[in-house]
């Protein structure tokens, strides 16, 4: 690079000229370095610095969502720690109050209600449900006042095709109503009810009916008569039940009540003809009674005889106040009345006409020879009175106490179709005791069960007396 003649350089040896090369080289990067570095150290440390602020902010940004965060959950726990009051009363007290799972009666209070939207459930038997959604707050308490519940009712026709029907209805809450048919009942609580008919002394079972709300109940009542009718032949015939007279063959009775029916029928000179027989509900029953002659006849002063099958004839009612008269010429009756039987009349007088009559009978020739009226032995009166019924009998009983004797026939005759063998007036006998004293039987209208308990009860009585109770009955036999 340099002449060899310079003085102003040392010309270097190959040997030293690779460390020259190599501080050379050093110097170099070392200049380059401090160059490198007071040009970019400022710019990393601005990049540091910012770099520590975003840090700085996002820890502060994370701070603030944390406090956020926090304060929101303290208020949600704070909210679900609150709790709101509801009160309630109702019309009838003591219904049933429900608020979600809770159970009350009113009046009543729930302290312990959620705040917002809860539903309110009142029910009571007889009485509609009541619902309602209400919204509550726990910084105000809630009062629904008093909640008049509408009462469950319906109504209630009740209608009958017979006449005179009256009723009893009974029902909820010692519900209580009497009334005639028809009728409308309206606004009933609802619930079940028991109805009972009558019509006049015939009373029904009683009828379960339901009462439904806003319902319309319609009920009929039919009293469940059997169409009855009885023919007779011949006809013309006296029908009679107990006391009763129903009228003459053919009969129709249309309103029969069911049962047990037990009927006389009876046309002289034919035999009383006893039927009975079960009358079913609703039933058409048709009955034909073949009437025959027997024995019996009418006497010439009109009494009625019957044949009795022991052999003799006997009167078919007590002597009546027309006979007596017809025949001894007087009557000693204190209740007058021609088909009366006849009274205040003592043994003595009784068998004074037994005598008359048999007179008057043989003047009539209606008499035959061998034959006389007399009063009945005590024998024949228990035979011929047979099955004659106390309970129909002619006599005083508690609440139809009896003034006077009755007409004759007034009870339903007994099997030989003999009448009021007991009750009316007691029946002097032939009988007497040892002191002349002679029995009566039968009893009378003013007798009771206290005093003439059975057919059984006899009186003794001296043959001179008489009073209002006793008469008397005849029989025909032999001399």
């Amino acid at each position: 690079m340099f002449s060899k003649g310079s003085g102003l350089v040392k010309p270097v040896s190959k040997g030293q000229r690779l460390p020259i090369v190599l501080m050379s080289a050093l110097v170099c990067c070392m200049l380059f370095g401090a160059a490198y570095f007071f040009a970019y150290v400022p710019e990393v440390r601005k990049v540091a610095e910012a770099d520590q602020r975003a840090q700085t902010i996002q820890k502060q940004l994370a701070d603030t969502v944390a406090a956020q965060q926090k304060a929101q959950a303290d208020l949600l726990k704070q909210q679900s720690n609150a709790r709101a009051t509801i009160t309630v009363d109702s019309k009838p007290s003591g219904a049933n109050v429900t608020i979600g799972d809770s159970h009350k009666q009113t009046p009543a209070t729930f302290n312990d209600i959620i705040p917002g939207t809860v539903t309110v459930w009142i029910q009571a038997d007889g009485f509609r449900d009541y619902k309602q959604d209400v919204t509550v707050t726990a910084d105000k308490p809630t009062d629904l006042g008093i909640i008049d519940l509408g009462q469950k009712v319906g109504n209630l026709s009740l209608s009958s095709p017979q006449p005179d029907v009256t009723y009893t209805l009974t029902g909820p809450n010692d519900y209580k109503r009497d009334g005639q048919l028809p009728d409308t009942l309206q606004n009933l609580p609802v619930g079940s009810y028991q109805l009972t008919v009558w019509q006049h002394d015939w009373k029904l079972q009683p009828i379960t009916l339901t009462i439904h709300d806003q319902e319309n109940v319609q009920k009929e009542i039919k009293f469940p008569y059997a169409n009855l009718t009885i023919n007779s032949v011949p006809s013309g015939a006296t029908v009679r039940t107990g006391h009763t007279v129903l009228g003459k063959t053919p009969l129709s009775l249309p309103e029969f009540r069911p049962g047990d029916a037990n009927f006389s029928v009876d046309l002289p000179p034919y035999t009383v003809q006893h039927i009975t027989f079960s009358v079913p509900e609703f039933g058409n029953i048709s009955k034909e009674i073949i009437l025959t002659k027997d024995k019996d006849f009418v006497a010439a002063c009109g009494m009625d005889m019957v044949w009795i099958p022991d052999g003799y004839w006997v009167g078919k009612y007590e002597v009546r106040q027309s006979e007596f008269e017809t025949v001894a010429g007087y009557n000693p009756s204190f209740f007058r009345k021609a088909n009366k039987p006849v009274e205040s009349v003592s043994w003595e007088a009784a068998t004074a006409f037994c005598d008359k009559l048999t007179q008057y009978e043989r003047k009539a020739g209606r008499l035959p020879a061998g034959y006389h009226y007399s009063l009945p032995t005590e024998s024949q009166w228990s035979s011929y009175s047979a099955d004659a019924d106390i309970d129909q009998a002619v006599m005083s009983r508690s609440g139809t106490s009896l003034s006077s004797t009755q007409e004759v026939g007034a009870s339903e005759p007994n099997k030989y179709g003999l009448y009021d063998t007991l009750g009316n007036v007691w029946e002097w006998c032939l009988d007497a005791d040892d002191r002349g004293d002679h029995s009566v039987r039968g009893g009378s209208w003013l007798s009771s069960t206290e005093n003439f308990p059975s057919a059984d009860t006899r009186n003794v009585v001296a043959p001179k007396y008489a009073d209002h109770f006793t008469g008397f009955r005849v029989v025909l036999i032999t001399d």
